[in-house]
């Protein structure tokens, strides 16, 4: 069957998965006119980034985006890492932004009865402050001596996802930390900025913070993260240096009501030679809290007991709690 005769909707459906499995979405799109047209608002609806050199060619146009994105990933191998690769993003959401803010202006001046006024234009410039994503997701590592980590919250205060994802390009079972301190504390940061964030996934980190203080400029019982009013599930896996008393200081933030889910697996207080964080850490850590009337303190820890799940999944050769089984960490 000749591909003109194509039902349009149906070939739209084998752009959608033609140009998610190519490494060239450009060789599609120059395949003929109308496989361009269809599939370049395809394209930029799902920003797909496999390669620096993709994100920085990316990151250098000028020209419009043919929509607004709606989702964004990068998926970087670990031997291919770029200490820029924040500050390549940061390019790419400002082009994205301004594509937006493009489309807002045009959108508002056609609006009919309405003359297009400077408060108009301020009106749209204000709305796209940041890019609005339904999903911002990251495969990459992170690198302690990258002299560029501040551009992880120049990067990411620029969007305003509802999902967010953040994991090392590993294989699951290999325990690897692909966000290092330094770059989780420029996360946290970013995270502050975010007002229509739900769910977040973290995964292969280390947060920069311990029950001692040592190694972070938090203050001991600090919240895991800043309020978020629209978080509604948070899921931290292979982490180390996360104090139990952070996540009890941050579901006993008021903010935290819409928060449902909180799932740990495979978390570590100190390191992974260590015994997994359980529940009843959890639990403990609330009831040790400062500053809680008696009543505070017994519905945060019906709370934890409600909300915060700890797992164990993947086996290490020894150490730790290696005998326990997989599953449920209560």
């Amino acid at each position: 069957m000749s591909l003109s005769r194509v039902p349009i909707e149906l070939l739209q459906e084998i752009l959608i998965y033609v140009l998610e499995d190519t490494h060239s979405p450009t060789a599609v799109l120059r395949v003929n006119k109308l496989f361009h047209e269809l599939g370049q608002p395809l394209l930029h609806a799902r920003l797909r980034f496999r390669s620096i050199n993709q994100l920085i060619l990316f990151s250098q146009g000028r020209e419009p985006l043919a929509c607004a994105p709606k989702s964004l990933s990068i998926t970087l191998a670990g031997g291919s890492a770029d200490f820029e690769v924040f500050k390549h993003l940061a390019a790419a959401l400002e082009r994205c932004r301004r594509s937006t803010r493009a489309a807002d202006k045009k959108r508002i001046r056609s609006r009919e009865g309405e003359p297009a006024t400077g408060v108009d234009d301020a009106h749209a410039a204000v709305v796209v402050a940041q890019v609005p994503l339904e999903l911002l997701s990251l495969r990459l590592h992170s690198h302690t001596n990258n002299p560029h980590l501040g551009y992880i919250y120049k990067a990411l205060s620029l969007t305003n996802p509802k999902s967010f994802i953040w994991m090392g390009p590993d294989p699951e079972h290999h325990f690897s930390t692909a966000i290092v301190p330094s770059a989780t504390y420029h996360l946290i940061r970013a995270l502050s900025t975010w007002t229509a964030i739900e769910h977040i996934t973290l995964t292969n980190l280390s947060f920069p913070s311990d029950e001692l203080g040592v190694n972070t400029s938090f203050s001991r019982d600090a919240p895991l993260l800043p309020p978020l009013p629209s978080l509604r599930t948070l899921y931290v896996g292979q982490a180390t240096l996360l104090p139990p008393s952070a996540v009890a200081a941050m579901l006993a933030l008021p903010e935290y009501t819409a928060l449902a889910h909180v799932r740990l697996v495979d978390t570590y207080r100190h390191s992974i030679w260590g015994p997994r964080i359980r529940r009843r850490d959890i639990e403990e850590a609330a009831g040790a809290l400062k500053g809680l009337s008696e009543q505070a303190r017994d519905a945060l820890m019906e709370r934890v007991r409600r909300v915060v799940s700890c797992e164990k999944k993947t086996e290490r050769i020894m150490g730790g709690d290696n005998g326990d089984a997989q599953g449920s960490l209560d």
